[in-house]
């Protein structure tokens, strides 16, 4: 299994960065990612022996977040692989020691990670032929106080997403219908969103 701790942001959220995508298209070309798959990836664990599910649900419960604010406000251009992102100036400390506490119990734990920096964005488009002409759009701000253990499943039509488990900070029904059914809503496989 393919897999990724990431932020997933609301439908509010998730909206307003595909209208930044489909605006920068305008500019730079390439190929608008779709609403549903726009995250900010935390950790990516790469291939993961579908075994070691329950050692990553134990992590996340043992993993805190702190609720925070991360205000989007610029959009840029790694042409080395042709994406275009958007991301935030500042990024609060409490997200670094969350992705930090994740990466470091994982390894304590036998998971293998390949050498990765943490460059916090949100890919809105791939095969970009250049840099958007507004690299300072209208801030937005995405609040959020939980995170998401992402199966990434390949597909023709690029990736398809499944949520695994939210944390266990997630308040009932945020998002989450199963939520209500059982007490233990992290110990379930399979789409939870």
């Amino acid at each position: 299994m393919r897999l990724f701790f990431a932020l997933w942001p609301s439908q509010g959220v998730r909206a307003q960065f595909h209208d930044w995508a489909r605006m920068a298209h305008a500019d730079c070309g390439g190929r608008v990612l779709r609403a549903d798959t726009l995250h900010l990836t935390l950790v990516f664990l790469g291939e993961v022996d579908p075994a070691r599910l329950g050692t990553l649900l134990t992590l996340m419960q043992r993993t805190p977040i702190t609720p925070g604010t991360l205000t989007f406000d610029q959009i840029g251009f790694w042409s080395d692989r042709k994406i275009v992102w958007a991301s935030a100036a500042h990024v609060p400390d409490s997200l670094h020691a969350t992705r930090d506490a994740l990466l470091s119990q994982w390894q304590a734990a036998g998971g293998h990670i390949e050498a990765q920096g943490f460059r916090p964005h949100v890919t809105l488009l791939r095969h970009a032929r250049c840099a958007p002409a507004d690299p300072n759009p209208r801030p937005l701000l995405w609040t959020y106080d939980t995170f998401s253990l992402i199966q990434s499943i390949r597909t023709p039509r690029g990736p398809h997403y499944r949520r695994l488990a939210p944390t266990l900070d997630e308040p009932p029904g945020t998002d989450n219908p199963e939520r209500t059914k059982s007490p233990a809503p992290t110990r379930q496989y399979g789409i939870v969103r």
